[in-house]
């Protein structure tokens, strides 16, 4: 998992960083690389539409290639992405398997009203489904999407074992991040990867502190609040099964109780 700062409203640099780290990066033993939300272009919102993909084109095609000549997934954090015939940009993730194939994507339908994002993005309008990565079970959503703990019950359900989670999540929430990530973990028995940036973009300044928590709500691997890194670790699906067996929550779960069930 990637943290790094993403240049400011700059699609061809921010394409040309990512090629750059794959070049002088060891991918070889990896099988996952996770990018940050909004890797292209950052929240220059006022200049979105300038520098939003076209159908998540260009970035689409890079990603792809990347991951053949590395032979490696890719979930590519997310883009700024004209994706119909309208005019409106949405906030959308995509992920690219090791044959170059896109296998999942999923535009943000939660927009930070503190940002004044639903000024300038569409809210996607599609619901959280899971994908398969080498055969595990896996979902992915963005940044704002942490504060609404149905849409991870949702994916557990569904049966994933991993969450990804790409954002640019303000520093001024930074304890909000920290303590949302591993709540999600614990309350659905599953790895989370969350992978945020760093440091002063635009007029904002970002948390950092990507990390990656196991089920029992441990921490695998984190970085800093400051500076850039290189996340590593392991997701286990059998150590999944074993805590949901051992602490078995979803069997004790009284949907008929529930209000808004």
């Amino acid at each position: 998992m990637l943290q790094y700062q993403v240049v400011f409203g700059d699609l061809e640099a921010n394409l040309k960083r990512i090629q750059d780290v794959f070049a002088e990066e060891d991918f070889k033993d990896t099988d996952v690389v996770v990018l940050p939300e909004m890797w292209t272009s950052s929240y220059d919102l006022e200049n979105i539409q300038s520098h939003a993909c076209h159908h998540l084109e260009p970035a689409k095609s890079v990603i792809s290639e990347l991951a053949k000549k590395y032979d490696v997934n890719i979930v590519a954090g997310s883009v700024a992405n004209m994706k119909d015939d309208s005019d409106r940009v949405y906030n959308t993730a995509f992920v690219i398997d090791w044959s170059g194939a896109l296998v999942h994507e999923y535009s943000k339908m939660h927009l930070v009203p503190m940002l004044n994002e639903p000024e300038f993005l569409a809210a996607g309008q599609d619901k959280v489904e899971t994908f398969k990565l080498d055969g595990n079970t896996c979902g992915i959503v963005i940044c704002y999407d942490l504060r609404f703990p149905e849409l991870f019950r949702d994916l557990a359900l569904k049966g994933a074992t991993s969450i990804f989670v790409v954002a640019e999540w303000p520093m001024a929430r930074k304890a909000h991040w920290e303590t949302l990530i591993r709540a999600r973990a614990i309350e659905n028995q599953l790895y989370m990867v969350a992978a945020d940036t760093h440091g002063e973009i635009g007029d904002q300044e970002y948390a950092g502190r990507s990390m990656i928590v196991g089920p029992f709500g441990e921490s695998v691997d984190e970085a800093s609040d400051s500076g850039d890194a290189i996340l590593t670790g392991r997701v286990d699906g059998s150590e999944v099964d074993r805590i949901r067996k051992d602490v078995p929550i979803f069997d004790s779960r009284r949907r008929e109780m529930y209000h808004f069930l």
